[in-house]
């Protein structure tokens, strides 16, 4: 039995230490700030779902070597396993806004002062953590393994 999932993330450009988030318009509401994500398809990884979204949101085609787990938890505001990622991009090109949709490039600490839901920002830090214990490792550095 193949269980529902939710996949999603955010890019993440390690020169800059900048990661990539969007930001959705509704009139009357507020816009808060997000990662981006979708409902897995029957049988689908949910990297390669993470894949897809970026692909059909940015038409940016990510290699899956360059997708990193954050981690997965049972979100039950959906009623369904959310696995979170980052994915690691060579730069930091513009993407222009479809529809009502915008995108920016944040730094890791300008992100906590955005309007985020607690989801997202707890989602955000998990992130950051994975990235700097990644990073810590690459360099030899002891980490909390």
């Amino acid at each position: 039995m193949h269980k529902a999932f939710y996949a999603s993330g955010f890019l993440y450009h390690l020169p800059s230490g900048k990661i990539l988030l969007q930001q959705q318009s509704t009139p009357g509401a507020s816009s808060l700030w997000s990662l981006f994500g979708k409902q897995g398809l029957h049988k689908e990884k949910a990297e390669v779902t993470f894949q897809r979204v970026i692909y059909d949101l940015l038409h940016v085609k990510l290699p899956l070597v360059a997708i990193y787990p954050i981690y997965t938890y049972f979100y039950k505001d959906i009623n369904k396993d959310h696995a979170v990622f980052y994915a690691e991009v060579e730069d930091t090109k513009r993407f222009s806004s479809i529809n009502t949709v915008k995108y920016t490039w944040f730094t890791l600490k300008r992100v906590q002062k955005l309007d985020l839901s607690e989801q997202t920002r707890q989602d955000i830090t998990v992130g950051q953590r994975v990235i700097n214990a990644r990073m810590r490792k690459s360099l030899g550095l002891p980490t909390l393994e």
